[in-house]
């Protein structure tokens, strides 16, 4: 196969996207508190004579193209995790930080299609929008953008996105038709009881007693009310109270996470979860403060993942991009975007260092960064194409 011509182009400035990738990785920051590498990507991109938008609390957004016809939205996730790296590489991080999602790469892919894009605006007929979103492992950070005017000015009409896998191998791509990847509901439950003394337990409200009841009863939840055909997972991860034993506690304490994928068994699960933990509280005399925060699922639009996957061919060979049987367990806030306008996520292959095989969110995950030209030439060749055929 011949190499595709953006291809080579990417390749050519893949030592200046390194140097992106290896900087962002040494200096990582976490959810909406990204000052530093938002001056980054904003110098970045005025270096390459753009004009970047700040979008929400902490997103950034740069337009490309000659502003006709439709636009074509890429997203580049910015943020990183609360731990540390347990790596040997000598731009690892050492703030406590880490990268441990790629998310430093994604910012690079975007980094260089704006590169790129840069260099072959006049091929493109219409406008190619390029966000750099924050906050995605909080499930906050696309949302936030898109209550902040991402879709509009120019508005939206199909959105694409990459994300690193280390379970594919450099130059193979994977997607997945239709429902992509998990919702993600949590559940932070704090009941009050009446603290007392353990020798007086009938002049007291046991919160302990209320939440393991609580427990009890929502572990039984997927076993019992969703056909065995349908995937769920609801996981308390975090339970407890009191200080000492002969102290019956004023106050416990419950968290939980609910993941499913059609909408349906998330809301009946969701629902049923908020009558169980009302019920059970009253029923023991206590009372309750619940918060919960809410990630949909993303949703691969059949008809633009059709028009896109020969773009994608064209740059990694015919048999390089896979069907995923399966959709992804885990959660992606791109699912915001998808509910609004079309869109297509990919898994972009990024084990290609031996034996360093570790998963997504381990302290001793490294990435291969010859996904990085490949990354920028698809999303680069996918959003031109498209829009040029549009």
């Amino acid at each position: 196969m011949t190499k595709h011509e953006t291809l080579i182009l990417a390749e050519n400035f893949q030592e200046e996207f390194i140097h992106h990738r290896r900087h962002l990785h040494q200096h990582p920051e976490i959810g909406f508190e990204l000052p530093n590498t938002v001056a980054y990507v904003e110098k970045t991109l005025l270096s390459m004579g753009l004009t970047p938008q700040k979008v929400g609390q902490a997103g950034l957004v740069v337009t490309i193209g000659n502003g006709n016809g439709k636009t074509i939205l890429l997203r580049g996730d910015m943020d990183a995790l609360p731990m540390e790296e347990n790596t040997d590489l000598p731009f690892k991080s050492t703030n406590g930080f880490a990268h441990t999602c790629g998310h430093d790469i994604h910012t690079t892919f975007m980094l260089g299609a704006a590169k790129l894009l840069k260099e072959k605006e006049k091929e493109i007929h219409g406008t190619v929008k390029i966000m750099f979103q924050p906050a995605e492992e909080i499930g906050l950070g696309a949302k936030d953008m898109i209550e902040n005017g991402l879709l509009e000015n120019p508005k939206v009409d199909a959105a694409l996105a990459l994300h690193v896998t280390p379970d594919l191998e450099v130059g193979k791509f994977g997607y997945k038709p239709g429902i992509a990847a998990s919702s993600l509901d949590g559940f932070f439950l704090k009941v009050q009881g009446k603290g007392g003394h353990s020798s007086e337990p009938q002049n007291a409200i046991d919160p302990l007693m209320i939440v393991n009841a609580i427990y009890n009863q929502m572990n039984t939840l997927v076993s019992k009310e969703i056909d065995p055909k349908e995937r769920a997972v609801l996981v308390i991860g975090k339970m407890g109270g009191g200080t000492v034993a002969n102290i019956i506690p004023d106050t416990a304490h419950l968290e939980a996470t609910l993941r499913s994928f059609k909408p349906e068994v998330r809301d009946h699960l969701f629902n049923r979860v908020q009558e169980i933990i009302d019920a059970t509280v009253k029923m023991m005399r206590g009372t309750y403060e619940l918060k919960t925060i809410s990630t949909p699922s993303l949703y691969n639009n059949e008809t633009l993942c059709k028009q896109v996957v020969p773009f994608v061919k064209e740059i990694l060979g015919e048999d390089n991009l896979q069907i995923d049987a399966e959709p992804l367990a885990g959660t992606e806030d791109f699912s915001y975007i998808s509910q609004q306008v079309p869109t297509m996520f990919m898994w972009a292959g990024s084990n290609g260092l031996g034996d360093n095989n570790y998963p997504l969110h381990n302290p001793n995950i490294m990435l291969d960064e010859g996904v990085i030209p490949l990354g920028v030439a698809v999303v680069v060749h996918s959003a031109i194409s498209w829009l040029n055929q549009a």
